[in-house]
């Protein structure tokens, strides 16, 4: 089985969406999302990397680990301070790096096994 580094993002992912104005009131009771812990902890339990990478602040860091802590989920590596989206003018992020990039999954409320689907990307020309 190939091991992959997983790179997850935390609010409307994990759990609810709590913008980063009310993180420190609402991150506690924020609802999770059916079947987070136990796709992400089953990915780390066979040897994967997890790697969690949220727009959430510094500031945030400690409530954010807090909350990681009391759900028992797994990880190996905590990213605060990921570029904003929200009530911005850019539409998504477009990753690219050199070394391959194998998977990329939009979460879309439903944390189920992944399917192979033939799409359209955006690749360098190489020619």
């Amino acid at each position: 089985m190939e091991k992959l580094v997983y790179i997850i993002d935390l609010d409307g992912t994990v759990w609810e969406d709590v913008p980063n104005e009310i993180a420190h009131s609402h991150t506690k009771s924020a609802k999770l999302f059916d079947n987070a812990i136990e796709w992400i902890n089953q990915k780390y339990d066979e040897g994967n990397y997890i790697c969690l990478f949220t727009a959430r602040t510094e500031a945030l860091k400690k409530i954010t680990e807090d909350k990681l802590n009391s759900i028992g989920l797994n990880y190996h590596q905590l990213m605060l301070n990921k570029p904003r989206l929200r009530h911005t003018e850019f539409k998504g992020y477009h990753y690219i790096d050199n070394c391959a990039v194998l998977k990329s999954s939009r979460f879309e409320g439903v944390w189920s096994d992944l399917v192979e689907k033939n799409i359209k990307i955006t690749v360098f020309n190489d020619d």
